[in-house]
């Protein structure tokens, strides 16, 4: 859920450091990540105009007793108390606006000096009035009203104007009038600065300031297209960049930048996200517009190193042009290649030239570390494999099934579905299968008129997650990863995790599988249907290649993934600047086991 900005009011009478109060709060917020915008709301537009003579005449000074609707006749107060309560709102307006123009991403606060309680003891209209009931509504609009309390005797020490005759009749008045506001919280203002403005923090709701990261509150922004709340996608780089934030939060400030249909900002699991305005031009128009609009947002969000995880058509953003701090590219698809076969545009060309201006990226795979050494030869690769929850799996299901399974997004040409289906229609196995997963209305639409044309046993389940997506991996003999280009297969390592076989094409970026499955050769639907009818009538050798696959997957964790991301972000942090040239970056990947159990060759 969006949140609007944090608004916090800091209200007393004379003497009581407000002032004070409001600038430690507004250090306070910002060290914690807050773009804060403060404004000073005591005094309409007439007591402003007006001379101090005349404005004394119908607000409750300290100097006299108040009274209902307070001098010059009761109708000239109650006019006077409406034009104040008028200027109020339209100030906390104003103020909002600001404070959002001002976020760049961040969550926003405004922290006011004084407020509606301030009003209603100048003004002291009649209790139950509707005056009243319209300075209570603004007050309601703020999270946190502060009213900073001390005796008599220290307030009028700190004002030197008022006797402590005077600020105790005052300070009996902000006492009745914040009996009748909504959540009210006094504060000692007696205490030492220090001490007030921690406790006044502690009334700002948890959920609302993040703790203080250790290592000096650097900020780490990760920004992707892909999101666990992306209705198109929501796939394996939406879940890395899930689990690499977090874990990074946990040492930094951290924010994602990524995308919705009405964009906004919130925080979750003490991680900012910052959505851009764009999930309304769905998955294809939508990257290109992000592809246009990062850089600005890369300009404008401060940072100290930005994680960019590559977006199709053309992977790159061109992000350390317009960056002022460090960019890592994540190499999560490198997808130029694959976009300029399939619309016969040069998007390959954008890709290659694109990472010569990386000094850094990630890749998940020795292929994709290849090709970006080859077009990028003095940036520093480091490869960081998917890790996968360790699911707990009874030895006695490992080998058995009821159906051959496909997991992974709805997409006929880029998964490969139509080889899929053709060689299950040719195979003729002894097992149905079911594919499970999402795209759009037209692809899913183009897989139901594909299962029915080619006459294969085959059913589309829908999309699956949770509870669902384990019992689909744990009732299934084996996976079929039929995909014609992979960054990973993520879903490939779950599956192992629950030790069942994969069958796949030979794709250089695959190979780090090393046991417990089967690959044939690329796109050849003969030998793919050949495997799938001997895999589904064989169970010993299901038995054992998922016991092999059992144990391969025990060597990928996300606490391995996300703590090699966490220590190459504070390696980066931390020196002047990369090692260059491929020798340096494959002996420094070597060093910390290549994000995995393989060795760099």
């Amino acid at each position: 859920m969006t949140q609007r900005p944090l608004l916090v009011c800091v209200s007393g009478p004379d003497g009581a450091g407000k002032s004070s109060l409001v600038s430690r709060m507004t250090t306070d917020l910002r060290a914690h990540g807050y773009a804060v915008t403060t404004r000073y709301c005591y005094g309409c537009v007439v007591c402003r105009r007006l001379p101090q003579r005349m404005r004394s005449r119908f607000t409750a000074s300290p100097g006299k007793p108040g009274s209902p609707c307070s001098g010059i006749g009761a109708w000239v107060g109650r006019m006077h108390g409406w034009v104040d309560a008028a200027a109020l709102a339209a100030g906390l307006t104003r103020a909002r606006g600001r404070a959002r123009l001002a976020s760049r991403g961040r969550p926003a606060a405004v922290v006011t000096d004084r407020g509606p309680l301030d009003g209603l003891v100048k003004i002291d209209p009649a209790p139950g009035s509707r005056l009243v009931a319209a300075f209570a509504r603004l007050a309601r609009t703020y999270q946190v009203n502060l009213l900073l309390d001390a005796e008599p005797a220290v307030l009028a020490e700190r004002d030197g104007e008022y006797p402590s005759s005077a600020l105790a009749n005052c300070r009996d008045r902000y006492r009745q009038w914040a009996a009748r506001l909504p959540s009210v919280r006094l504060v000692d203002a007696a205490a030492s600065p220090d001490a007030v403005a921690a406790e006044a923090l502690t009334w700002v709701p948890a959920s609302r300031v993040p703790p203080s990261p250790p290592g000096g509150g650097q900020h780490v922004v990760i920004s992707t297209f892909d999101d666990l709340r992306n209705p198109h996608y929501h796939g394996g780089g939406a879940l890395l960049v899930d689990k690499v934030a977090r874990r990074l939060a946990e040492d930094h400030r951290v924010t994602v930048v990524t995308v919705a249909a009405r964009g906004g900002a919130e925080i979750r699991d003490g991680v900012r996200y910052h959505r851009l305005p764009l999930g309304w031009a769905g998955p294809r128009l939508g990257q290109l517009l992000y592809h246009a609009v990062l850089p600005v947002t890369a300009r404008r969000l401060p940072h100290d190193v930005w994680l960019e995880s590559f977006t199709p058509p053309f992977s790159t953003g061109f992000l350390p042009l317009f960056s002022r701090g460090r960019v890592v590219g994540l190499a999560q698809s490198l997808s130029g290649a694959a976009m300029s076969r399939r619309y016969h545009l040069p998007f390959a060309l954008v890709e290659r030239f694109g990472l010569r201006f990386y000094e850094d990226v990630v890749t998940l795979n020795e292929a994709d570390t290849a090709t970006v050494r080859r077009h990028s030869p003095r940036a520093a690769t480091h490869v960081i494999h998917n890790g996968v929850d360790q699911p707990p799996v009874a030895p006695r299901r490992i080998g058995e099934g009821d159906y051959i399974a496909f997991l992974g997004r709805v997409e006929v040409q880029g998964k490969g579905l139509d080889l899929l289906l053709a060689a299950h229609a040719a195979a003729a196995p002894s097992m149905p299968l079911l594919l499970a997963g999402a795209g759009t209305r037209d692809e899913e639409a183009g897989l139901a008129k594909l299962i029915a044309a080619t006459g294969a046993d085959a059913r589309w389940v829908g999309e699956v997650s949770g509870a669902g997506k384990q019992r689909f991996l744990e009732d299934c003999a084996f996976l079929v990863l039929p995909s014609r280009s992979e960054s990973f297969g993520l879903v490939a390592l779950e599956a192992m995790a629950y030790g069942k076989p994969v069958l796949h094409f030979d794709l250089p970026t695959l190979r780090w599988m090393d046991g417990g499955d089967i690959a044939v050769p690329a796109f050849d639907v003969d030998a793919l249907a050949r495997q799938m009818r001997d895999l589904a009538a064989d169970e010993p050798t299901r038995r054992r290649l998922g016991r092999t696959a059992y144990r391969t997957a025990q060597c990928f964790s996300w606490e391995r993934t996300t703590g090699q991301y966490l220590a190459l972000v504070q390696r980066l942090l931390g020196r002047p600047g990369p090692p260059t040239g491929t020798g340096a970056a494959t002996r420094e990947a070597t060093r910390e086991g290549a994000g995995s159990w393989q060795r760099i060759h």
